[in-house]
């Protein structure tokens, strides 16, 4: 992996941190032009953002589906963008998540199969997905010992490695992967210097940096809980653990153990943060909206941890009084 794929300070980041690119593609214009760079013999008249960095769950016991970038364009065909900067081995198997995702969406308002619309997965990877030296991989459905015969299923996933420098893609999509990945360019045409443009403007958000420093600490938060939560399980598991079931009683505790301290220590830890907002002088609505839009809380539960967290504030007053 290239350094310049590790995770940075907000000064230091840039489109390779899932934050900085998702807001930096917000601007429709500027994710426009991109899609028409990756899919140079197709028409795309114009796009919708749908969302980012929001999260998608099909069903209620489903796992949910959060897109870095997830836009439509006026033919209807859908695409998500991603970046991805570790490679944990399982991108087939996310590409395959967010297309049935996305399929959802495709299927829905339509009543004959064959009417569903196109959809696109696209992955900006920190290394070779794949391993095969290629700089650009199309990934589509074939029939086996048929691989000329077309399977229409409208879905297809493009997986780049950004780190590659066989520059194999053309020379205005070559641009976008060189600034990606934080390389010097051979050349600047306009899109370029307006996507530079617009990075500029995200990093002077102060909003947007607030939003990003909250949600790094909310990630190491998470991180340290899940570490509590496996040593908790492990000592849980070890005394339900009789001489015929030892194993399966570290097992079961060691789940039951992580489950309850996560749980706690987000508990703890979302009350904390929402004092420390309403001290910082956060209204109400300020400190609900960040719950329910950076932390994906429901609503009710939003309004339900703001009023518990200003009860203690008081008492805690009180208490001082």
């Amino acid at each position: 992996m290239e350094q310049t794929c590790s995770r940075k300070s907000w000064e230091e980041a840039g489109l390779t941190d899932d934050f900085i690119f998702s807001k930096t593609f917000l601007d429709p214009k500027i994710t426009l032009e991109l899609l028409r760079r990756i899919f140079p013999t197709m028409t795309i008249k114009g796009i919708k953002i749908l969302n980012s960095q929001q999260e998608i769950k099909t069903t209620h016991d489903a796992k949910s589906s959060r897109f870095d970038i997830y836009v439509k364009d006026y033919d209807n065909r859908h695409y998500d963008l991603e970046i991805q900067v570790e490679n944990n081995h399982n991108l087939p198997q996310r590409a395959r998540f967010y297309q049935s995702s996305l399929a959802t969406a495709a299927y829905t308002k339509v009543k004959n199969y064959i009417k569903a619309n196109k959809s696109f997965v696209i992955f900006f990877c920190c290394f070779d997905p794949f391993g095969l030296g290629e700089q650009r991989y199309d990934v589509k459905r074939i029939i086996e010992n048929y691989p000329n015969y077309t399977y229409q299923d409208h879905e297809k996933s493009v997986f780049f490695d950004i780190t590659s420098h066989r520059k194999t893609v053309g020379p205005k999509l070559q641009n976008v992967l060189d600034l990606i990945a934080n390389r010097k360019l051979d050349e600047e045409d306009d899109f370029i210097i307006k996507l530079k443009k617009r990075i500029s403007f995200v990093k002077q958000n102060q909003e947007w940096r607030r939003e990003y420093m909250l949600r790094t600490l909310y990630e190491m938060d998470i991180e340290n809980k899940l570490k509590e939560g496996l040593k908790q399980g492990h000592e849980e598991g070890l005394k339900q653990g009789h001489e015929e079931g030892l194993k399966q009683g570290i097992e079961q505790g060691r789940e039951e153990g992580i489950e309850e301290g996560i749980e706690q220590g987000l508990v703890k830890e979302r009350l904390s943060l929402i004092t420390d907002l309403i001290k910082s002088g956060q209204i109400k609505e300020q400190v609900e909206n960040f719950l329910i839009n950076i932390r994906q809380i429901d609503p009710a539960e939003a309004a339900k941890d703001y009023q518990e967290a200003l009860d203690k504030k008081i008492r805690g007053s009180l208490a001082l009084s």
